[in-house]
């Protein structure tokens, strides 16, 4: 196994923002899409808000913007 050097992993990404703000390199993005809503993918599991909250470590107020849509 090898061990990773975060410090200059850090520096790496420093690096590619500095490249991509002078317009030298494009910055890969991915887009999410979700297949459910929250609210339903929760019923399907049979979970309340808080234990899908906590499984999917986010406070339950997020959880309920999720399913409200306000976020």
């Amino acid at each position: 196994m090898t061990k990773r050097n975060i410090g200059s992993e850090i520096l790496e990404g420093i690096q590619e923002i500095q490249k991509h703000r002078a317009g030298l390199v494009r910055l890969k993005s991915t887009e999410l899409s979700m297949p459910s809503p929250p609210h339903v993918i929760r019923a399907e599991l049979n979970l309340s808000q808080s234990a899908f909250a906590a499984m999917l470590g986010v406070s339950v107020r997020t959880l309920q913007d999720w399913e409200q849509g306000r976020r």
